[in-house]
């Protein structure tokens, strides 16, 4: 059995107690998202003895992990594989409950009293940054789960949500990419990069349409190409103003990762996915600067981190 590598005080929780003491790690990975997805984390566990079963694991089981720092949060066991010498359990950080399929149809409601109602509905707390808090004249949830309907009006207004340690936040991507960054990200030295500049299949504009109004929304000078954008989007648009700020928050979508990149280090604990960073490059200053972290990985075993992130858009 290969050894596993030396950890500093790792502590992992299932169901409330600490198990580390009793079992021997060969892999523990978490994933940070800032949107669109659950963070998940894996862990391998060789179980030679056999304890695994005596704990009577279950989907739904909630665990954590922590190291110095660095902490998972709450989490709720998805599935489990075992075989006669490990055990893998994969973990999310959005409740099972959030698999369920709703519908519900609202008149004259609030972006904000929304997110808080599904907030509510999965036993999470709410909190929100930056988020104009539109009021719709109507909004209908029509056989979808909570987090997918929500993930679409996110995207209608230029605004995101991720899930973490028991806490759904909801805010405003334009009002995060405009913070003060906090860590310094060097590249160069242990670790590696890799940067990818597609802004030359930015779109230049986008139309969008639902009900009776088609609303456009055309790109800052220099923030995109000559290509429209066009949707029809499932949602009974109320007014010509909310059509052009749908249209302003699809292309920002559309457009917002043209240049990303990742860079893999030791362990940063202190960086997590939804923050503002600066990134010093070196040879490669047009990459240098301020960048939103979309995606965190931390590996606890080998104590690296892999660190996914997006230019902020200008303007929109």
């Amino acid at each position: 059995m290969e050894e596993e590598p030396p950890l500093r005080n790792i502590r992992i929780f299932y169901e409330g107690a600490d198990i580390y003491p009793d079992v021997s790690l060969s892999m523990c990975v978490h994933d940070m998202y800032a949107e669109k997805r659950s963070d998940s984390l894996i862990i391998k566990f060789n179980d030679t003895r056999g304890l695994w079963g005596s704990w009577a694991p279950k989907t739904g089981g909630e665990i954590s992990v922590e190291s110095g720092p660095a902490a998972t949060g709450q989490m709720f066991v998805d599935c489990i594989v075992q075989n006669s010498g490990s055990v893998t359990l994969k973990a999310l950080s959005a409740p099972i409950s959030a698999r369920a399929v709703n519908s519900k149809k609202w008149e004259k409601v609030r972006l904000l009293q929304i997110g808080n109602e599904i907030a509510g509905r999965h036993k999470l707390k709410f909190a929100h940054y930056g988020v104009a808090d539109h009021l719709y004249g109507c909004a209908e949830q029509d056989s979808e789960p909570d987090f997918a309907f929500l993930q679409r009006l996110c995207l209608l207004e230029g605004a995101a949500f991720l899930v973490f340690d028991g806490k759904l936040v909801l805010y405003d991507e334009q009002f995060i990419e405009a913070q003060a960054a906090g860590e310094l990200i060097e590249t160069g030295g242990e670790g590696g990069f890799i940067y990818n500049d597609n802004s030359g299949y930015a779109y230049g504009a986008a139309e969008v349409s639902g009900g009776p109004y088609t609303g456009f929304f055309s790109a800052p000078e220099g923030g995109g190409g000559g290509d429209t954008l066009k949707k029809a989007v499932r949602f009974n648009i109320s007014s010509q103003a909310e059509a052009n700020r749908f249209a302003r928050g699809l292309l920002r979508d559309a457009n917002k990762n043209a240049a990303s990149g990742a860079i893999w280090r030791h362990f940063a604990p202190q960086i997590s996915a939804g923050s503002m960073v600066n990134l010093k490059t070196g040879g490669k200053g047009a990459w240098g600067g301020p960048v939103f972290v979309t995606h965190m990985r931390h590996d606890y075993l080998r104590e690296q981190s892999k660190i996914f992130f997006r230019k902020p858009l200008h303007g929109y």
